[in-house]
């Protein structure tokens, strides 16, 4: 995987900011969008089921809603695949001399994230009729599940590579991935897909509410927002509690505590947004963003501090 380690060449510090930044921006794109591809089609694929095991219109209906929030062309490319790449591209660039097995794990991961989202579209593709007993065909409902399936393998490799630069960059393929760093970041990684998810939910469900299951989706979301609001924090502060030293500083603690301020306010809109059913607030999708960007934000800056100190 050479040819992804010698693409661009660090000449000055310039360059070095350049590429930092690229990959920060890139990465807020990337873990959004696998958060939300992840999430909605794992939605859709429940309410099928409870749909085709309960007859019910209504729910294939919402299962057809979320099963189309992330499938639009423009939408995909722009949010998805460009900054997936990006991300692969700006950290190789960045840690391939530290980290000799990033290029060929995270091209891996962009390969299992190009099958998860081409089974999400497939999926899509079965909802051909809204009567639930017209549609007998279960093979576009199996490529689902294999979305999700290929969609959190790539998230689970590429979250357990941005903790390497904490470590020596020797370890193994499975050593990496089951460090108890990454899992606990891969757990955060999942409820906050579901918090976000259900923001996005919340979002559309505020700006068009004329839909038969309007009023079961609402609760749904809400609820599901407020569960996994308040896991959240405590996800967090095991995150916390296992960095390394070499990571820490008055900048990581900071962040740390707007991470967590974050957290509350998502709550607290959840909670509002479940008890007034007239709300219509979009603000709470703004929240989840801000909440990933200053969460990958902190995750940088304890590797640039990693680095920083073993240099020194």
């Amino acid at each position: 995987m050479n040819i992804l380690e010698n693409l661009y060449v660090v000449e000055s510090s310039t360059d070095l900011l350049i590429l930092k930044l690229g990959l920060y921006i890139s990465l807020i794109f990337a873990l959004s969008f696998l958060a939300l591809l992840f999430g909605a089609t794992l939605f859709s694929l429940v309410h099928y089921s409870k749909a085709k095991a309960n007859n019910d219109n209504s729910l294939l209906a919402y299962s057809k809603f979320l099963s189309g929030l992330i499938t639009k062309m423009w939408f995909r490319m722009l949010f998805g695949v460009l900054p997936m790449f990006a991300s692969i591209f700006f950290f190789t660039q960045l840690y391939a001399e530290k980290i000799p097995s990033a290029a060929g794990s995270l091209l891996l991961a962009f390969i299992l994230f190009m099958l998860g989202l081409c089974s999400a579209v497939f999926y899509k593709t079965q909802f051909s009729s809204d009567n639930i007993s017209e549609i007998t065909n279960t093979f576009p409902s199996k490529m689902g599940w294999l979305s999700v399936v290929f969609t959190i393998l790539s998230g689970f490799i590429l979250i357990s590579y941005l903790q390497l630069p904490l470590t020596d960059g020797t370890e193994s393929f499975f050593t990496i991935l089951f460090s108890s760093n990454s899992l606990l970041y891969f757990m955060l990684f999942i409820s906050l897909s579901f918090g976000l998810t259900a923001s996005v939910i919340v979002a559309k469900l505020n700006r068009n509410t004329e839909k038969s299951y309007s009023i079961y989706a609402r609760n749904f979301s809400t609820k599901t927002g407020m569960i996994f609001s308040f896991l959240h924090p405590l996800l967090f502060t095991l995150i916390i509690l296992s960095i390394p030293l070499s990571g820490l500083s008055f900048l990581y603690f900071g962040l740390a505590a707007l991470v967590l301020l974050l957290m509350l306010i998502s709550s607290i809109q959840f909670y509002y947004s479940f008890k007034n059913s007239t709300t219509r607030s979009t603000s709470i999708v703004f929240v989840f963003v801000l909440l990933i960007s200053i969460l990958i934000f902190s995750i940088e800056s304890t590797n640039e501090m990693s680095v920083k100190k073993e240099l020194i």
